[in-house]
């Protein structure tokens, strides 16, 4: 400093508060504490080395600290600031937009794939909470199920190709018991189960069929019967 301080003399400038820096490298020459090789202290508004930067953004990132009234939500390290590219996944908020940096398309659903339970973090649609439109491929509630199988039952649609004839009645697939009587189709075969086991049905048939054939021949008796008396007159 007294090199300095000689230099100064020398060149006829000022050192008025005795820090050995004269004006114009000593930006505050009322203050000793001030000048170029002081130490900078963070935010209390003074540019106390006289490096002309912002006392409000340490990192030098052009923007400063949010706790100051800037948009900085990291004032030490520059590559987090409101401009920057945001990493999704990384655990940091680089654009400072005070979002979850774990939930992509700000559903309110963490991914999955980093214990949350959206099982689609791109499609702000698809999460736990939404409601699921069964046939369009998508499983949108992340429930897991097939979205060809509205009814749980087990079973796909036959729209698309399946075996459920009725998507929407889970006790109505191929291989359930078909009750008798009701005119559903419960188990898929195309036809709904008669009232009668088919046993019975064939006996009633075959009953009938006898009755009706005993009657016929006596008929037929009766007429040839007539005929002939008819003759003998």
């Amino acid at each position: 400093m007294l090199l300095c301080a000689l230099i100064a003399s020398a060149v006829g400038a000022s050192d008025a508060d005795g820090d050995g820096w004269a004006a114009p490298e000593d930006c505050n020459d009322a203050d000793g504490a001030v000048h170029p090789e002081a130490v900078e202290v963070w935010y209390d508004g003074i540019d106390a080395d006289c490096a002309g930067d912002d006392d409000y953004d340490a990192d030098a990132d052009g923007y400063a600290s949010i706790e100051y009234g800037g948009l900085d939500c990291d004032d030490a390290h520059a590559a987090i600031r409101p401009d920057a590219p945001d990493v999704w996944y990384d655990g940091v908020d680089a654009d400072c937009l005070g979002n979850d940096d774990f939930d992509a398309d700000g559903d309110g659903h963490q991914a999955a794939g980093y214990g949350g339970d959206d099982c689609d973090d791109l499609a702000y649609t698809t999460h736990p909470d939404a409601e699921d439109a069964p046939y369009d491929g998508v499983d949108a509630d992340c429930a897991d199920d097939d979205d060809y199988d509205a009814d749980d039952d087990g079973f796909v649609t036959q729209r698309v190709g399946g075996d459920d004839c009725n998507d929407a009645d889970g006790s109505v697939h191929p291989g359930a018991a078909d009750t008798r009587g009701d005119t559903i189709d419960q188990d898929c075969d195309g036809t709904a189960a008669s009232a009668e086991p088919d046993s019975e049905r064939a006996a009633q048939t075959g009953c009938a069929g006898s009755v009706f054939g005993l009657a016929g021949l006596w008929m037929g008796w009766r007429r040839r019967k007539v005929g002939a008396t008819r003759r003998s007159r």
